[in-house]
């Protein structure tokens, strides 16, 4: 049972997605920022539980980024539906991060045939920022200038992750950065 935990919390992950949107439509945003703060902090155990109990997998790495994907989408449709307001402020920043995202999915897929999965350095701290971020939103309803930062971080993460699958002489996950790739 405890080598399935990390298999476990990633599944917790894409079930508090969809739970995030549905308290967000009965109006308790303040449940939203706690399922977030649960969802963020599965998200940070699931690998180190993983390494510790060596059960480490590339298909663990995957369906850990995609379960991140689901998991950050409804995080902000339910600011979305909690903070109407804020939709003018976020749609931009998130249009173009998630435009990032997809294109380096895309050149993963035209080199490796595979999703890109680095889970680098920045991409962890851009997670972090996104947790301040959307807390912020649903607990406050306001983004700034937290969101500036988290742009900026978001930004960064991407042009780091697209650096690493040019890098790459062939597909691997779990790379920390693009400076420790050699060669």
């Amino acid at each position: 049972m405890l080598n399935r935990l990390p298999w476990i919390l990633v599944l917790f992950r894409l079930a508090a997605g969809p739970a995030m949107i549905g308290l967000a439509v009965v109006g308790r945003p303040g449940l939203c920022a706690l399922l977030l703060a649960l969802g963020v902090l599965s998200d940070i155990f699931d690998g180190i539980i993983a390494r510790r109990l060596k059960v480490a997998t590339e298909a663990l790495r995957t369906w850990d980024s995609r379960a991140d994907v689901v998991f950050w989408i409804s995080a902000f449709a339910a600011v979305a539906i909690a903070r109407p307001g804020l939709i003018p402020l976020l749609w931009p920043a998130a249009a173009l991060i998630a435009a990032l995202e997809i294109a380096n999915h895309l050149v993963s897929f035209a080199r490796f045939r595979r999703e890109a999965s680095p889970h680098h350095y920045l991409s962890k701290l851009f997670g972090l920022g996104l947790w301040a971020l959307v807390t912020q939103a649903l607990l406050t309803g306001g983004a700034l200038p937290t969101l500036w930062i988290v742009l900026a971080l978001g930004v960064a993460s991407q042009i780091e992750a697209f650096a690493i699958t040019m890098r790459l002489r062939e597909w691997r996950c779990d790379v920390p950065s693009v400076f420790s790739l050699k060669g």
